[in-house]
């Protein structure tokens, strides 16, 4: 392992002093550390500095430093050439990371010594039916939703074929196992394990009774037509990329060919982070 990027949340870490501690610590050992051109100049280290092409090509590994938000964001990058990234919370809940900023300098040491394993994310693909755009990656949710008011959609929904329904609501939530503890959870969705290949669907606000969240296979094809007449729709990819859809479009949300690389170096199992972070919260 000789080369180690590093995506940081500037905001989590405004003068960079945890990834200037964590990245000297690389230095100090003869490694190479790379970062993307947009934090040329910020740090007084010897850093490469190259687009986001030949940081993906040049990595053995990302240290992800910042909250949630900022490793699904490094997870979409980095999972497509299976580079595995080690997240460093800088944030508050921080459910996605393997430690606290308090511990980052423990963690990267196991990873020299190669004292950790990786965990497989499924993730997920989106792309509107029909057209040849690049299809979207998310690691937690794909979620079709109005951005203009508070105004209900009209979707219909079939999984591989057969249809399920047509609801009104707020919008509808299609997760991985890993987004189960997201927005997906906060819309009364069920919890996944990250360990399954299953795909939650969750109705946001639905306006019937008998609307409730459906969970299938993971090899499963789901598509959503847009049935609502109106423009402001748009279908996001963990609530930081999006594409306008309308009327008379289809969604197809599917398992995606590449999976995340999340490094774990505590003991800590899915359920004993999920009582930790988001049972036992005092606010």
């Amino acid at each position: 392992m000789k080369n180690i990027g590093f995506i940081t949340n500037i905001e989590k870490d405004p003068a960079l002093k945890d990834t200037l501690y964590l990245a000297g610590m690389i230095l100090d050992r003869g490694c190479n550390v790379y970062m993307q051109k947009k934090y040329e100049g910020k740090l007084s280290l010897k850093i490469n500095y190259v687009t986001d092409e030949e940081f993906i090509q040049s990595v053995d590994i990302i240290v992800v430093m910042g909250g949630d938000g900022t490793i699904l964001g490094a997870s979409r990058l980095a999972a497509p050439a299976d580079i595995p990234i080690l997240g460093i919370n800088l944030g508050t809940l921080g459910y996605l990371a393997d430690v606290e900023r308090s511990m980052s300098a423990v963690a990267l040491e196991k990873v020299f010594k190669g004292d950790y394993t990786i965990e497989k994310r499924m993730m997920l693909k989106a792309y509107i039916e029909g057209k040849d755009e690049k299809p979207m990656l998310a690691l937690n949710d794909v979620c079709i939703t109005n951005s203009v008011l508070s105004r209900i959609i009209t979707l219909g929904v079939e999984v591989s074929g057969a249809y399920i329904n047509t609801f009104r609501s707020d919008g509808l939530i299609i997760s991985s196992p890993t987004g189960s503890t997201a927005y997906n959870l906060s819309a009364g969705g069920p919890i996944l394990s990250p360990k399954t290949e299953l795909i939650a669907l969750t109705h946001i606000c639905p306006h019937a009774l008998y609307s409730r969240p459906f969970v299938v296979s993971g090899s499963d094809v789901i598509r959503v037509n847009i049935k609502s007449g109106y423009e402001g729709i748009k279908c996001s990819c963990d609530g930081q990329t999006d594409v306008g859809v309308k009327s008379g479009d289809t969604v197809v949300v599917e398992k995606a060919d590449c999976y995340a690389s999340i490094i774990k170096t505590s003991e800590l199992s899915f359920y004993d982070i999920l009582r930790r972070k988001m049972v036992n919260v005092v606010i």
